[in-house]
């Protein structure tokens, strides 16, 4: 019998196998990006259309996201991993739109492609 995982009863393989495809879109993401691109991990009202609600206030920004992954951590609360291009002088500005949107930001990157040997 395969362990099961703590996400929603699955086997552990699975989960595994999903966290590293998520991880390769990430970094496809980043070279991708020439610019660069900003990353956030937040918490968010597990709610519909929130997610929606959140992004938004960032495409006003004139960002645009490149990836993102949502998953329920409970019925009340739910995680999501956002990767949008980086725009010169708009990283704190997304933090702060996050929050203003109810989000907790858990953790925010601003990543920067400096150099890509062939």
């Amino acid at each position: 019998m395969e362990p099961k995982s703590m996400l929603g009863g699955g086997s552990l393989s699975r989960v595994v196998g999903e966290v590293s495809n998520v991880f390769g879109q990430v970094y496809r993401s980043i070279l991708a990006s020439p610019g660069g691109v900003f990353m956030f991990l937040i918490a968010l009202p597990n709610r519909s259309g929130t997610l929606a609600r959140l992004t938004s206030r960032l495409a006003e920004l004139n960002l645009n996201l490149v990836l993102t992954y949502l998953y329920t951590v409970s019925e009340d609360l739910a995680m999501a991993l956002l990767v949008y291009e980086a725009k010169d002088g708009l990283f704190e500005k997304a933090v702060d739109e996050l929050r203003k949107g109810g989000a907790t930001v858990r953790e925010a990157y601003e990543i920067k492609v400096t150099r890509v040997l062939s």
